[in-house]
């Protein structure tokens, strides 16, 4: 189980940042097109995921803090445990395919905000989304 993270320059002016979160490139290289983007938060001490997907692969980059991201391969048991800190200078893109399941714990003291690029478009009918706690 690879667990691919980038780290993403923060791009400063006057008006604020700018980071280049994912392009067609990206997307390309994994055979991929366009379906969904969408963006959560986390609040200090919280856990957002804790479950699975057995169609899904989603790019996440988190913003604003530190968080505790542990994965886990359903078929193998691998499991990995990393800390991301958002830097004044950059922030870090995670892809996770289908079939990994994964938690992230925010670990700082401010709301950390979640920005998602999903494979597939969410169906509330069919959500594709299995528990599995691995945090």
């Amino acid at each position: 189980m690879d667990l691919d993270v980038v780290k993403l320059e923060k791009k400063r002016s006057q008006n604020g940042i700018l980071v280049e979160f994912l392009k067609e490139t990206d997307l390309n290289a994994f055979n991929k097109k366009f379906k969904q983007i969408y963006v959560a938060t986390i609040l200090p001490g919280k856990i957002r995921g804790n479950h699975y997907h057995k169609k899904k692969s989603e790019w996440f980059t988190i913003f604003n803090g530190k968080v505790k991201v542990v994965i886990e391969d359903i078929k193998t048991k691998e499991k990995k445990e990393i800390i991301l800190d958002s830097s004044e200078k950059h922030l870090y893109r995670i892809f996770l395919n289908a079939g990994v399941a994964h938690a992230f714990k925010n670990i700082s003291d401010s709301t950390v905000v979640l920005v998602v690029y999903m494979n597939k478009i969410y169906n509330p009918k069919n959500p594709d989304t299995y528990d599995y706690k691995v945090l």
